[in-house]
């Protein structure tokens, strides 16, 4: 997860260029980490948006404050990736 795949640029339907992750998005993956393991129906012992490993998941999180409060929310969540997978539109089945 990297903090500028989850913004999309200026114009719509078009993800933004990938950056390292940070500590904000280590932050939201530990947010929505019980959300994850509910849709996936598994268990993850490691949680890391830094890990290196063998298999990744695309998570699709919203950060909003329209109510006037902080609502992080998980959205969708692609299993199964390797580490250059690229990153592919999220749908009602994700």
């Amino acid at each position: 997860i990297t903090e500028d795949s989850i913004r999309m640029d200026d114009q719509i339907g078009k993800w933004s260029d990938t950056t390292p992750a940070t500590d904000h998005i280590q932050e939201l993956c530990d947010k929505v980490k019980p959300e994850a393991e509910k849709k996936t129906g598994r268990d993850f012992r490691e949680f890391k948006a830094f890990f290196v490993g063998d298999e990744y998941l695309h998570l699709w999180v919203i950060e909003s404050i329209s109510t006037g409060e902080l609502v992080i929310e998980l959205l969708g969540v692609q299993q199964h990736h390797k580490w250059d997978d690229p990153l592919k539109p999220f749908d009602e089945n994700n």
